[in-house]
């Protein structure tokens, strides 16, 4: 007997239909922020960073859900064209990769918060960048935004600004730090970086750029024009001198040299200086603010070891024009006062003196053992012990494990502290 074969009426294919309801549920599963990291990488956060953290993560997603709510409306509605219809998800499904890397990023940053070490090394990361802004930014009346500093590899530190626009009047919830696994026991950088957001919430770049075209313009308008594209990165340099001193200039200097071609690259646009300029800037500072010391050491064999004959010729013209120049410059960048800054210059807000390495070392001896064993001096001064090791282990480098060692001493008790 024949089998009877049952008549199956074939579907209707809805494509938009289909995929809408795709990345509608994957935007719903993004609620889930637990399944972004893990419980303990949550706690690895100071409470004041994670709920406002969890906060707007959770509002970014529920803006997304409800955006995709809207969408599928959309779609269903039959009386609106199909292109409106096949826009509607396509618009939806480029809103939820935004939202999916933003999470990504802060996911990949939390879970470098594996162990109670990194963690409180890098909860002593949040609050030393975290102290260093408010240093600034509290006299101005301006809030300090969260930090939450990660680890990964690679040369150069960087930040994610806290307040920069993202997308559909989305800005980044907190200050995101990227420090180097290397520099870890040296993080000046961090610092550094501490300085784009500073220069960000009182508009520095643009009023330093601005200073350098009118002050360099008697040398020329390209010599002025060359100096003010570097604004932002010679401002987050100057912010770290302030706060660290000689520091912050021998661990810019350990990252940026290497060979001499690499040392005098220059490419127009670039907004980081020319990196034979950029060690010469800090030495200058060091002189202006301390006097002689071993940056004039390191002054005299960074010359020698980078003669100006290694450079291309556009760049060696720029730099020879420079130099003679960079007393003049660095006088401008330490003292020129801003609006932004309440009419007063950046060493007029931070005391660069207080990182002298004499004044250092008086600190230090007046202290005692508690200089890197009292929690409550640690968490009032980080950046003098920040500043004093960095001098350390650059003017006795015989001794430079024992220095770093007792960095990481100081940042786990440090981080350890903050709750």
């Amino acid at each position: 007997m024949q089998a009877q074969v049952t008549s199956i009426s074939t579907p209707r294919y809805r494509p938009s239909l289909i995929q809408a309801n795709h990345w509608l549920e994957a935007a719903r599963r993004l609620l889930n922020l637990d399944a972004l990291a893990g419980p303990s990488s949550w706690k690895g956060l100071e409470l004041y960073v994670q709920p406002g953290l969890r906060r707007e993560l959770q509002a970014t997603v529920e803006k997304l859900v409800k955006k995709g709510d809207t969408m599928l409306a959309n779609v269903q509605d039959t009386t609106l064209p199909y292109q409106r219809r096949v826009a509607a998800v396509e618009q939806f499904k480029r809103a939820y990769c935004q939202v999916e890397h933003l999470l990504d990023f802060y996911a990949d940053a939390l879970v470098t918060r594996t162990t109670p070490e990194t963690t409180a090394m890098l909860k002593a990361c949040d609050y030393m960048a975290g102290h260093s802004m408010r240093a600034l930014l509290k006299p101005l009346g301006i809030p300090t935004p969260a930090v939450i500093t990660y680890l990964d590899s690679g040369i150069g530190a960087s930040i994610f600004k806290a307040g920069m626009p993202l997308w559909d009047n989305l800005e980044s919830p907190v200050a995101a730090i990227k420090v180097t696994r290397h520099n870890l026991l040296r993080p000046t950088a961090l610092i550094h970086e501490a300085g784009h957001q500073v220069a960000h919430l009182t508009g520095w770049n643009a009023e330093l750029a601005a200073a350098l075209r009118l002050g360099l313009k008697k040398y020329g308008q390209p010599f002025a024009n060359s100096w003010a594209a570097w604004a932002s990165e010679i401002a987050a340099d100057i912010f770290a001198f302030v706060h660290a001193g000689f520091a912050s200039v021998a661990a810019l200097h350990d990252v940026v040299d290497g060979a001499s071609r690499e040392v005098f690259r220059y490419a127009p646009g670039d907004p980081h200086p020319i990196s034979f300029l950029r060690v010469l800037i800090g030495t200058e500072c060091c002189r202006q603010c301390y006097g002689p010391g071993v940056w004039d050491q390191m002054e005299r064999q960074w010359l020698k070891k980078h003669p100006l004959t290694a450079a291309r010729r556009p760049t060696a013209q720029l730099v020879g024009a420079s130099l003679p120049r960079l007393p003049e410059i660095v006088r401008l960048l330490l003292h020129y006062p801003f609006r932004g800054f309440r009419s007063k210059s950046i060493t007029q807000c931070i005391d660069a003196a207080a990182a002298h390495p004499e004044a250092l070392e008086r600190l230090a001896g007046a202290s005692g053992n508690a200089f890197y064993t009292s929690a409550p001096l640690l968490l009032r001064e980080p950046m003098a012990r920040l500043a004093w090791n960095g001098y350390q282990v650059v003017a006795t480098p015989g001794k430079a494990p024992f220095y770093l060692q007792q960095q990481q001493a100081w940042m786990l008790l440090l981080g350890n502290s903050i709750q």
